[in-house]
C-alpha cells in the first residue's frame, strides 16, 4: 500500500472522532451562562501573604462614605449608588459591579430614597486584614476572610474579574477542576451542592466559599430554580482561570 493510501485512510478512519470532538453539544442540554460583570489587573499578587475578605457595607440612603483600601470588587446587592472614583462618577444599581483600585479613594453615595447594600470582596495584605477601611456613616458587617494566606499564588499580572454565574434547575455539573489562581464564591440564590473529593456538602443561598489553588471541586444546581453565583477571580493574566481535571 502507497504512502498516500494509508494517509487517506488514517484521515477517514479519525474523520467520525473529530468531527464528534467538535460538534456542538445536544440542544436543549443546559449550560451555566458567565457573565463577566466588572474587571480589573493586578500588577503583582506576591508582594506579600494575600487573604480574600468580604464585607457587607450598607450606606444610609442620602449620604456618601469613602473606601480606601486594598483592591477589591464592589456589587450592589440592593439600592443604587454613586460612585467616584478617579476624578470621574458613574452611577451604579442593583446587580452591577465595579473594580475598586487599591489604594484609591473611592466615594460612595447612595441614592436619596433608599440605603444601599454592596458586597465588597477584597484582597487584602495580612497586614491589613484588621484595619478599618469604610468610613462612616457606613455600616459595615464583616462575613468572611481567610484565615490562611492564598498558596500558590504566582508572580506577575494577573486578571482580577467578577463574574455571576447562572445555572438553570436540572443542568449538568461540569467536571471536576480547581482555579489558576484563586477565588471567593458567594451564593446569590438557589440551592447548591459542591462536590470534593470523596464527599458532596449543600452550599444554600449566602453560602461563602473560599477557592484556593488547587482545591479541586465543581458546583451543581440542586434546586428547584435557577442558581446564580458571585465569582471574585484572580488568576494570571493570559491563563484560564478553571483548569479542568482529565476525565476518568
Amino acid at each position: 500500500m502507497s504512502a498516500l493510501r494509508v494517509v487517506v485512510l488514517i484521515v477517514l478512519l479519525l474523520a467520525p472522532v473529530i468531527a464528534a470532538a467538535q460538534a456542538p453539544p445536544p440542544s436543549g442540554v443546559a449550560r451555566p451562562v458567565r457573565t463577566i460583570i466588572a474587571s480589573g489587573r493586578l500588577a503583582s499578587v506576591v508582594t506579600a501573604p494575600m487573604h480574600f475578605k468580604l464585607v457587607r457595607v450598607t450606606v444610609p440612603a442620602g449620604q456618601s462614605i469613602t473606601y480606601t483600601g486594598a483592591n477589591g470588587m464592589l456589587y450592589v446587592a440592593s439600592g443604587s449608588l454613586e460612585v467616584g472614583l478617579e476624578g470621574q462618577r458613574r452611577p451604579l444599581g442593583e446587580g452591577a459591579a465595579l473594580f475598586t483600585p487599591g489604594p484609591e479613594r473611592t466615594v460612595l453615595t447612595a441614592a436619596a430614597g433608599a440605603p444601599a447594600v454592596a458586597l465588597h470582596f477584597l484582597l487584602v495584605p495580612a497586614s491589613e486584614l484588621d484595619r478599618a477601611v469604610h468610613s462612616a456613616p457606613a455600616s459595615a458587617t464583616e462575613l468572611f476572610r481567610g484565615s490562611e494566606p492564598l498558596p500558590n499564588l504566582k508572580p506577575g499580572l494577573h486578571e482580577f474579574t467578577m463574574i455571576r454565574v447562572s445555572v438553570d434547575k436540572g443542568a449538568p455539573r461540569p467536571p471536576m477542576h480547581h482555579r489558576s489562581g484563586a477565588a471567593l464564591y458567594y451564593v446569590l440564590a438557589g440551592t447548591w451542592t459542591i462536590h470534593l473529593e470523596g464527599k458532596s456538602e449543600p452550599r444554600p443561598r449566602g453560602n461563602i466559599q473560599l477557592e484556593p489553588n488547587g482545591f479541586v471541586h465543581t458546583w451543581e444546581n440542586t434546586g428547584d430554580t435557577t442558581g446564580v453565583l458571585l465569582q471574585a477571580n484572580i488568576s494570571p493574566e493570559g491563563s484560564p482561570e478553571i483548569i479542568f481535571l482529565p476525565q476518568r
